[in-house]
């Protein structure tokens, strides 16, 4: 005989029933299909999309979890509660804040005084004023003992000791001894330490492949790293060639271009340093899927990696793309549009979040609710 797992058996009810989504009727919320048929009484005073198979929900001012059979795992007694991720969640009761799993247990005791996000399947945790780190089954890898630390990347996690700055990995063992006066995580195998008042970069065998002598960094993206020296930004790729530092602000290389100001106005050089889009905004994004934000005379739009208005700088406000919409604000009230720039949900909204799994949070009328991407909304107002 085939035995499932709880989990299993969760995936499977989730198939064959409705992808429930949090409906509001005036105050009280509840879940409903797709077709606004209500699956759940109107119980709660806030819910939430569902995530991995579990679903935040709000008694009063305490916060719970339901799975998809719409049945309590926990007591609605958390004064904070996070979204699944990873199969474990953030909660936090009596200012202190431990992890609980799918099954709403807690793996961690509610202990901590603060608790990152996950990476590299590890977590930072604050525990009496000292870091340290835990895994995805709630147990201290790295038992809290540093003076400030890091998030995980690249398996590694930056870590200060007795004033000065490491790394450990997360078997926790020293890699690297502390004895830098600053450090940043590890990104593209390479990580920037600072000596003596100047940041330079190292590999994991702590080799100074990037001499100290700036004054500033970020770390590497896409084989560069953003550099300054007398309040003027450049690049250094891994070898130590450098994008000489002439602009007065710099954002990271994405998708092949970074965004460099000069003179108050903002474009768009490549990686041999040669400008593709002229300056002349007031603000910029860095590209994403193709399209960067620009700003001009107060207005912004959307331009492609030629520089041509994709969608036209006219809007008041505008959003990051997500689920192929972006909000905008028009008159005063926020809709959304499309990447071609066509106005696909009106401009209804007082708010209006960004789009995550077809879902997006906004208020109307002074009180929050759901739309999904073709506009339909999941409350009702008498």
């Amino acid at each position: 005989m085939l035995i499932l797992n709880i989990w299993a058996i969760e995936l499977l009810w989730a198939q064959l029933n409705y992808e429930f989504i949090p409906y509001r009727r005036d105050q009280q919320w509840g879940y409903a299909s797709e077709g606004l048929k209500v699956a759940i009484s109107m119980d709660y005073n806030e819910t939430y999309p569902f995530r991995e198979n579990v679903a935040r929900v709000k008694c009063g001012s305490r916060y719970g979890y339901i799975n998809t059979r719409l049945k309590p795992i926990t007591e609605c007694k958390y004064y904070y509660a996070g979204d699944f991720k990873d199969g474990v969640a953030k909660v936090w009761l009596n200012g202190r804040y431990g992890i609980i799993n799918r099954e709403g247990l807690e793996i961690t005791p509610i202990q901590y005084e603060d608790i990152s996000f996950f990476k590299d399947g590890m977590a930072r945790v604050v525990l009496n004023g000292l870091y340290g780190f835990i895994n995805l089954e709630g147990k201290e890898i790295v038992p809290p003992m540093f003076e400030n630390a890091s998030n995980f990347n690249e398996g590694t996690a930056a870590i200060r000791y007795e004033g000065r700055w490491g790394y450990v990995n997360t078997h926790n063992h020293e890699i690297i001894r502390p004895k830098y006066d600053f450090a940043l995580p590890f990104r593209e195998g390479l990580a920037a330490v600072k000596m003596n008042g100047r940041w330079g970069f190292i590999n994991e065998r702590d080799e100074l492949l990037v001499p100290h002598r700036y004054y500033a960094v970020e770390s590497f993206y896409e084989g560069f790293a953003r550099v300054e020296i007398d309040n003027k930004w450049g690049f250094i790729s891994k070898k130590g060639n450098e994008i000489a530092p002439v602009y007065d602000a710099a954002i990271s290389f994405s998708e092949g271009l970074a965004a460099v100001s000069l003179n108050g106005y903002w474009g768009f050089i490549n990686q041999q340093a040669i400008t593709i889009i002229p300056h002349r905004y007031a603000q910029v994004s860095s590209f994403k899927d193709g399209l960067a934000k620009v700003r001009i005379n107060g207005l912004w739009g959307y331009i492609d990696k030629t520089g041509n208005e994709i969608v036209p700088v006219r809007y008041v406000g505008l959003g990051d793309f997500a689920d192929g919409l972006a909000s905008i604000l028009m008159g005063g009230k926020w809709g959304y549009i499309d990447r071609y720039g066509n106005l696909v949900i009106p401009a209804l909204y007082e708010q209006a979040g960004s789009f995550e799994q077809g879902l997006a949070k906004i208020t109307k009328n002074g009180k929050s609710g759901y739309i999904d991407t073709k506009g339909k909304e999941y409350f009702k107002d008498y």
